[in-house]
Formats: structure tokens, C-alpha cells, sequence
């Protein structure tokens, strides 16, 4: 038996056993589970495990931080609770309509995050060959490499069908077919880019890489299955369900919810955007300082869809620009700490949660290094502050979505009004600061952990 299916089997005992567990999926570090009870969960067996970094119970979800080997893990969880595993029709919603929200977009972005964030690197190659004209743009390598990163924010809708089509419980492959219909037309140039109808407007070149439309068109979808699935008898019910369904939904979302969730998108970067410039230096200092709060909380993954709005309303974002500097901050921090360890185990502590905040993880240096000893958090949010601070100061953008955040994505910050070198600046402000703070710290005085490490 593996390591991974002997963990699996501890987990899975720990949190009450397989006819607990409703659903479970996972994020960079977490298993996220929905349980029927969580008093059957033993957090004191869960923590000793060797390889649980942290507990977090939100309303919606028991999260157990694991680290980078997550989805190890979660694979070999589902592998061993197969057939086990409760109906998806017998989940229910818990907790507050904030707790349910943030556990939908959990569930529907967080399963392909990793995904991204190799497509991020991908695409900062593709900007720097462009920008320093190293390769031809007609030329066949560019053309793959261009292929490569921007096919999946183009195809973004069909990411979202999968995923949404499991959280709302709806059929994956007509959930693929709707959303793939609402992106065909951008392939077909014959198709014209609007139709006026009853003098109405409606264009049906809106939705690449669309995230409000295609979530709803989906939620709409698993509605209006359901009741088919009601009225048409079993053996007719193979073809027409699905078959109905597209012809339904299909006019619906092309006619009335599409162009309203497009227009909510970009009501919602709009008031993004108002907010921000209200005072862009206080937005990214406030921003930056807090961020890594949403990662402690393990509502993080809430902040996808508004930067992915921002890029698909206003072909950039500055929202990730600013959370780059939260990352370094805590980054920064743990860094430090390499520097005063008091013995042995805790330098390499320090330096595996340097390493996995250099990548952009940053929950082994929050819960293994920052979070025990305080003042290092502090330390970390107010580098963060200051580099978010630098970036809404300078106007810095970021011209393709950052899933993950760390400096090999860096290229994605050159664009029509670039601010790279900005951007580097503030990290390496965001990194210093903290780095400094907490060598000068754990020089004048003894570290002690909080109580609650």
C-alpha cells in the first residue's frame, strides 16, 4: 500500500469515516471536504498526522491543509471511497448564502487552478518572445506556443461547464455542448457579431473565456434537465432530455441570460474599478496588507472570477498585481525566519516554507513559520502593504490572469501600457521589508509561539 493510500485511509477515519463525507475536492494545498457532521471529525488524530499542516472549519467546508501533494492525496481518498461516496443529489447546502457562494466558486474554479498556472508561465514565454521580438509572430513556434496559452482562457467556458455541471448536478457532456455552442460562433467568421431583434441588440461574440455567462447557463441548464427529466418517459428520455434541453436553454442564454450576465460582469468590474480609483495607493496597500487573511480563512479562491472579469471586461487586472505582494510578503517572512532559527528543525522548516512561498504557496509558511510566531505575520502583511501600496501608486496591470503567483509569471505584467519593472519593484519591496523586520526581530529578542500554534 502507498503512502498516499495510508494517509488517505487515516483522513478519511478521522473525519467519520467515508459515509461522512459528502463531497470532496481540493485546491494548490487543501483538501475541501463537505461533511454531513462535522462533530464526527477528530481534529487532535488529523493533526497528528505527520503531513496535516492545518485545520480550517469554515461554514461550508472542513479544510485540511496538506501542501503541494494535495492532489495526491484527494486522488487516493476518492480512489478508496469510490462507490462509497453518498449520492450527489443527497448533498445540501450549508451555512450563510456567503459561505454557500464562496463554496460554488470553490468548487467550480479551484479543480483546474493548476492548470492555469502552468498556462500562466506558458503565456509570460509568449509575451517576452513578443516583446523582444526573439521569434517571428507568423512563425510556427510562436503559433504553438500562442495556441498553447491562450486556449484555455478563450475556452474558459468549457472549464466551468465541467466543474459547474458537477456542483449544480447536471449532465457534464450537455453542459459541454451548451457552453461550446455559446463559443462557437467566435470560430465562425460568417457569424455576424450582432442580430437586432424586436430592437434589441444581441451579440453572440461575447462569450470566450466568459465567466458570469457560462456559470449561469449551466445553473439555468441543471433547472430545466430536471423537469424534463420529469415529463419525458424513460425510454424517450436518453435523446430528448438532452436534446430539449440545448434547444432551451440554448435560446435562453443567447436571448436573456447571457447578455445579463455580461452586463453584470461588467457592472461588477466597473464597480471594481470605481472603488480602486477612489485612491489606487490605499487600495493596494489595504488589499495587499489583508490578503493572505483570505488564505487563512480558505476563502482565497473567491477572488478568481472577479480577476478573471477584469481581464475579460477591461483586458487587464490589478487585482493580482496587488496580491503579488501579499505573497512575497509572507514570502519575505519566512525567509527571515531561515536566518534566526534556534535549532536545526526549524531552519528547515523555514526553508521548505521559503520554498513553497517562492512558488507562490504560501499556507506551509503561514501555518509551519509566520502564523506560530506572530510578529513574523505582522511583518509579512506590512511588506505586502507596502509593495500593494507601489503597485496601485504606479498603476501597475497585469494583462492575463494569475492563478498562481510567483515571479516566473511575471511576464504576463508587460502589456500596451507596461509597468513590469514596477511590479518587480514592489515585490522586491514586499520581500525585503518582512525579511529585514524579522532578522532584526529575532536578533533583539527571543521568538515565542502563540498559544494557538
Amino acid at each position: 500500500m502507498t503512502t498516499y493510500s495510508q494517509l488517505a485511509q487515516q483522513i478519511i477515519k478521522h473525519v467519520g469515516e467515508p459515509g461522512n463525507i459528502e463531497h470532496i475536492t481540493h485546491c494548490a494545498t487543501r483538501l475541501r471536504f463537505t461533511l454531513k457532521d462535522k462533530n464526527k471529525v477528530n481534529p487532535e488524530a488529523l493533526y497528528g498526522l505527520p503531513e496535516v499542516v492545518k485545520l480550517v472549519d469554515s461554514p461550508s467546508q472542513f479544510q485540511i491543509v496538506i501542501g503541494p501533494k494535495v492532489d495526491q492525496v484527494c486522488s487516493a481518498i476518492k480512489e478508496l471511497l469510490g462507490e462509497q461516496t453518498p449520492a450527489a443529489e443527497e448533498t445540501t447546502a450549508q451555512g450563510s448564502w456567503i459561505s454557500r457562494l464562496l463554496a460554488t466558486l470553490s468548487a467550480i474554479f479551484t479543480p483546474y487552478i493548476g492548470v492555469l498556472a502552468g498556462v500562466g508561465v506558458v503565456k509570460g514565454i509568449v509575451v517576452l518572445l513578443q516583446t523582444m521580438n526573439l521569434v517571428d509572430t507568423h512563425s510556427y513556434v510562436f503559433t504553438v506556443f500562442n495556441a498553447l496559452s491562450s486556449g484555455v482562457f478563450v475556452m474558459l467556458p468549457l472549464f466551468i461547464a465541467v466543474t459547474a455541471s458537477e456542483r449544480f448536478k447536471t449532465n457534464k457532456f450537455t453542459a459541454l455542448a451548451l457552453t461550446a455552442a455559446m463559443i462557437f460562433p467566435l470560430t465562425d467568421p460568417s457569424v455576424p457579431g450582432a442580430f437586432h431583434i424586436m430592437g434589441l441588440a444581441l451579440n453572440v461574440k461575447i462569450y470566450g473565456g466568459a465567466v458570469i455567462p457560462a456559470v449561469f447557463a449551466v445553473l439555468f441548464l441543471s433547472y430545466v434537465e430536471r423537469w424534463l427529466k420529469k415529463i419525458i418517459p424513460e425510454l424517450a428520455a436518453f435523446v430528448f432530455v438532452p436534446c430539449l434541453s440545448l434547444i432551451i436553454c440554448g435560446f435562453v442564454v443567447f436571448t436573456l441570460i447571457g447578455p445579463i450576465a455580461d452586463y453584470v460582469g461588467v457592472g461588477i468590474a466597473n464597480g471594481y474599478a470605481w472603488l480602486y480609483n477612489l485612491s489606487p495607493v490605499i487600495s493596494g496597500a489595504l488589499l495587499a496588507g489583508i490578503g493572505q487573511l483570505f488564505v487563512v480563512f480558505g476563502v482565497h479562491w473567491g477572488i478568481i472570477p472577479l480577476a478573471l472579469i477584469n481581464i475579460q471586461v477591461n483586458g487587464y487586472d490589478t487585482i493580482m498585481a496587488m496580491f503579488m505582494s501579499a505573497v512575497m510578503g509572507q514570502f519575505g517572512a519566512a525567509f527571515g525566519a531561515i536566518f534566526i532559527a534556534r535549532n536545526l528543525k526549524d531552519k528547515q522548516i523555514a526553508i521548505s516554507a521559503s520554498i513553497s512561498a517562492f512558488f507562490g504557496i504560501t499556507e506551509p509558511a503561514l501555518y509551519g513559520v509566520n502564523l506560530k510566531y506572530r510578529m513574523l505575520f505582522v511583518f509579512g502583511c506590512i511588506g505586502a502593504a507596502l509593495g500593494g501600496g507601489i503597485t496601485g501608486l504606479l498603476g501597475v496591470k497585469t494583462y492575463s490572469f494569475l492563478p498562481v503567483l510567483n515571479v516566473f509569471e511575471l511576464g504576463l505584467f508587460s502589456g500596451p501600457d507596461s509597468k513590469m519593472i514596477y511590479e518587480v519593484f514592489a515585490i522586491i519591496v514586499a520581500f525585503t521589508v518582512p525579511a529585514v523586520l524579522t532578522i532584526i526581530y529575532g536578533k533583539t529578542r527571543k521568538l515565542v509561539a502563540s498559544p494557538a500554534s
